[in-house]
């Protein structure tokens, strides 16, 4: 059977292992093709690489933080207008201010919340086709 649906490819930057795999998880479970990164090269080699349609960031990052990647994607790729959400333990309205200020969408508090990423998606995504993947 011939069927089309939606897939939206996402890059999960963070150093923390647990939260990757968890965001992974989540993202696959609504449909996505989620690329986990455990650092900022990592995912600009990602991003380098490959059409995406979101990006999740960590904020503290052992190579770069959130802020200099949202950074180098808007020197970089000026023309894609990638959608971006950073995402930090230290989390408050200055850190919140600051991330809108930089590009970013929002600022998720850490630990993210699943209901968090699955709602942002809906908002994000719904009736808005990206890419489409022939099954």
């Amino acid at each position: 059977m011939n069927s089309t649906r939606i897939i939206r490819t996402i890059v999960i930057a963070d150093d923390d292992r647990l939260l990757r795999e968890s965001l992974c998880d989540a993202l696959s479970d609504l449909g996505c093709d989620p690329h986990p990164a455990g650092n900022a090269g990592e995912a600009i080699e990602l991003l380098s690489s490959a059409s995406c349609d979101l990006l999740l960031s960590d904020v503290d990052m052992p190579d770069m933080s959130g802020f200099q990647l949202l950074s180098w994607v808007s020197q970089r790729q000026p023309d894609r207008g990638l959608p971006a959400v950073l995402m930090s333990a230290r989390a408050d309205e200055a850190m919140s201010r600051a991330a809108r200020a930089a590009g970013a969408i929002t600022l998720l508090p850490k630990p993210v919340e699943i209901t968090s990423i699955t709602s942002l998606f809906h908002s994000l995504f719904d009736g808005r086709p990206k890419r489409t993947a022939h099954l």
